[in-house]
């Protein structure tokens, strides 16, 4: 029982009589009693209100909760939102409830048994939004290209008026001159082809990034860019992989596929142990042996701590296209662009800014040796990497 304002303040009365018996010896007496008059009233009250004040709740949650973004949980018509940080099995607790009894003299509390097992898996809202946005055909307004651009590909279709978004290598110059106004090639997209997720698990991917693994931020874009592959028919494949191959998952086509990437990303969890590209790429070329586009998400630091990377992405090429995904941590680039006030402040600035640059080097090595990047921000990863897939398959790359 905890008293309430109004109660406290009848309580306190109490002892200001008793304080006040100094100058009237009578009102001791009274200033006790009234101090047990008040606490018996209190509890009676309190006793009373709680049995007479039933109280049935419910807790109203998904089984499935999402990494990273929001989730709203309702109680009996008041609901709130949750944002889990990490994947895995979690549990809630007890609902605690507390009213205010009827003299409001007291609070009553109630624990009410509402234990709940959630699972809390990759980013599946992210994946609702999208269809959301792909039917309202607002996809633009959350950065995502189009889902299907009529007029990209490699097998000619038609002319159409060009409009501002096109491509200026697409305009068909004499088609141009003989209407006297800009004019667009339009190509068939081409279908059915393979994509295939590696996600590396490793050390480097343990880092945190403003309160998630850079591991979870590439399994929530490798989820959204599986999802938008199958909605192109095109086959998406996964292959989970730290100091050996975790799960391989063959090539195909269809939502239910993203069900099951899905399964196979849900209970992974990032490891500190140098990850085994060897491993990863020889069960690609063993077993995936149609042309793919093979989506690598994982980190680097520099040409000689990423040289397996390196070697390894290079030799895909050209029998496959690969699209290294990274992530940028925003924090070394805050340390590498802020002004020193002391000498350590230096020192920070001059390392974060050498590694940068050892990055941007390996980076840089990768397109030559015929590799697409994305390097991205954590909040932009997602966005970024369906972007290029679009983009590649727009351009017959792929």
């Amino acid at each position: 029982m905890v008293l309430t304002h109004f109660g406290l303040a009848l309580l306190l009365i109490g002892p200001v009589l008793i304080g006040a018996s100094t100058y009237y010896p009578a009102l001791n007496l009274f200033g006790w009693a009234w101090i047990a008059v008040v606490l018996m009233l209190a509890v009676m009250d309190n006793l009373l209100s709680r049995r007479t004040s039933p109280v049935h709740i419910r807790r109203l949650v998904a089984d499935k909760l999402s990494v990273g973004t929001e989730n709203r949980v309702q109680i009996e018509g008041i609901s709130y939102v949750t944002t889990p940080q990490a994947r895995g099995d979690y549990q809630f607790g007890d609902i605690h409830v507390r009213g205010r009894s009827r003299l409001a003299l007291s609070w009553w509390q109630w624990r009410l048994p509402a234990t709940q097992s959630v699972q809390v898996y990759p980013n599946l809202l992210q994946v609702e939004r999208y269809q959301l946005l792909a039917r309202s055909d607002r996809l633009q307004e959350a950065g995502f290209r189009r889902l299907r651009r009529l007029g990209e590909g490699t097998e000619f279709e038609s002319l159409r008026d060009y409009v501002p978004d096109d491509d200026f290598r697409d305009i068909d110059w004499k088609a141009t001159a003989r209407r006297h106004k800009p004019i667009t090639r339009q190509y068939e997209i081409e279908r059915s082809q393979n994509v295939m997720l590696m996600v590396d698990a490793g050390r480097m991917m343990c880092a945190q990034l403003d309160g998630m693994s850079k591991l979870d931020y590439a399994i929530n874009a490798a989820l959204m860019l599986a999802y938008v592959a199958v909605q192109e028919d095109d086959a998406v494949g996964l292959v989970v992989f730290a100091d050996e191959v975790h799960s391989f998952v063959p090539p195909r086509k269809g939502n239910a596929q993203v069900g099951r990437l899905v399964e196979q990303l849900y209970t992974v969890q990032p490891t500190m142990r140098e990850p085994d590209y060897t491993a990863a790429f020889s069960l690609l070329h063993g077993r995936a042996r149609k042309r793919a586009l093979v989506v690598v998400f994982t980190d680097l630091i520099d040409r000689h701590a990423s040289s397996q990377l390196l070697a390894h992405t290079a030799a895909l090429y050209p029998h496959h296209l690969p699209l290294v995904v990274t992530l940028r941590d925003p924090r070394l680039h805050d340390l590498a662009e802020q002004m020193p006030h002391q000498a350590p402040d230096a020192y920070e600035r001059a390392i974060a800014a050498n590694l940068l640059m050892n990055r941007e080097e390996a980076l840089s090595t990768l397109r030559q040796r015929g590799a697409a990047i994305v390097d991205a921000l954590p909040q932009n990863l997602t966005v970024a990497a369906v972007n290029r897939y679009l983009a590649l398959k727009a351009r017959g790359r792929l």
